[in-house]
């Protein structure tokens, strides 16, 4: 059992657990602080409603918390299933690359991992379509169906295919975050339309403006840090696997364009990254802990990933650089939770 759980790579399935949650709770739910702090303060008493439409003038998520955690367990069921075809696939590549950690063929049986995989698949598109239809919006049970699909895809063929593959994955990666404003920010506009609302205090109808564009522009701000750092993690581990891609016949760039280009290419996409980061910080936050954390806890981490990949030449060290990328990624959703006494209270 241990061995199946550590197929799944439980540790990946936390992050994008926890990523979603930071959009829900951090990202969208520190929006509806502000916007509840702000209509305390309109009231004549904090808790004393004020507008009809929102009782004791706080706001709530639209979105059910119930039907939010299904789809949380979707997304990490679909990619659970995906990690265990990937070692399924990959089991002849690890056995050059890291034979001490080959499992699929070992300790669980190939046609286990198989069974395993498409059990899992099934029960977490089946989830997210009911998610989507208990949401009202149908057409996102497309999600939850086109990963599934494309993780096969990707570890039946497009893996091996120049470019593309590192793509695929990048854009699963970004689609967790952005899978959550999918849902989230269509049922706020709904429940809280901007609008005259009836005042209940003895004034007339109050213009309410609710600006639900906010959180998801930093839902898609998350979307592309998630797109480019997962793009520079995939070419690290291109070029620690370089033995065992070129035994499998595989066309990732260190082996089409060397390794040398492949540095400079996810040092590009670093420095990309930084510069966004860089105008972000510039630009939106000006109060002290979203500058420093952004300044230390995300961007420090991300310059240590660029120098161990500048200067790695074997395996180890390309790993260190990968795992300076993920604790670059986990910092940056933390940083999330913090919005709701941060960013927000700037606007």
């Amino acid at each position: 059992m241990v061995a199946f759980i550590k197929l799944t790579r439980p540790l990946n399935l936390l992050i994008i657990a926890l990523t979603m949650a930071a959009m829900r709770y951090g990202v969208v739910g520190g929006y509806l602080q502000l916007q509840t702090r702000v209509l305390q303060a309109a009231a004549n008493a904090p808790h004393e409603t004020m507008l009809a439409q929102v009782p004791g003038n706080v706001f709530h998520h639209a979105f059910s918390n119930t039907l939010f955690w299904l789809l949380v367990l979707s997304t990490v069921l679909v990619a659970a299933a995906g990690n265990i075809i990937n070692d399924y696939f990959d089991t002849r590549i690890d056995r050059i690359n890291r034979p001490d950690g080959v499992i699929v063929g070992r300790t669980v049986k190939r046609r286990v991992a198989m069974a395993a995989h498409i059990v899992i698949t099934t029960v977490g598109v089946l989830l997210g379509l009911f998610v989507a239809w208990r949401a009202g919006h149908p057409a996102l049970g497309a999600i939850p169906v086109l990963a599934a699909t494309a993780l096969w895809l990707y570890n039946t063929g497009l893996k091996r295919t120049f470019l593309l593959g590192n793509g695929v994955v990048a854009v699963l990666s970004a689609m967790v975050p952005l899978t959550v404003g999918l849902y989230e920010v269509p049922a706020l506009a709904a429940a809280y339309p901007s609008g005259p609302m009836a005042r209940l205090d003895g004034g007339g109808p109050v213009l309410v403006d609710l600006d639900f564009n906010t959180p998801w522009y930093v839902i898609l701000l998350f979307s592309f840090f998630a797109f480019l750092t997962t793009l520079v993690r995939e070419l690290q581990k291109d070029m620690a696997d370089m033995p065992g891609d070129r035994a499998d016949g595989r066309r990732t760039i260190p082996l089409v364009l060397g390794p040398g280009w492949s540095k400079a290419i996810a040092l590009a996409y670093i420095a990309i990254t930084l510069l966004a980061l860089l105008f972000v910080r510039m630009r939106f936050l000006s109060e002290p802990l979203s500058y420093w954390y952004v300044g230390i806890g995300i961007m420090a981490p991300l310059l240590l990933s660029a120098g161990f990949t500048y200067n790695a030449n074997d395996r180890r060290a390309f790993t260190i650089a990968d795992h300076l990328m993920k604790l670059t990624m986990a910092l940056a959703i933390a940083y999330a939770f913090l919005l709701g006494v941060t960013v927000w209270d700037l606007r």
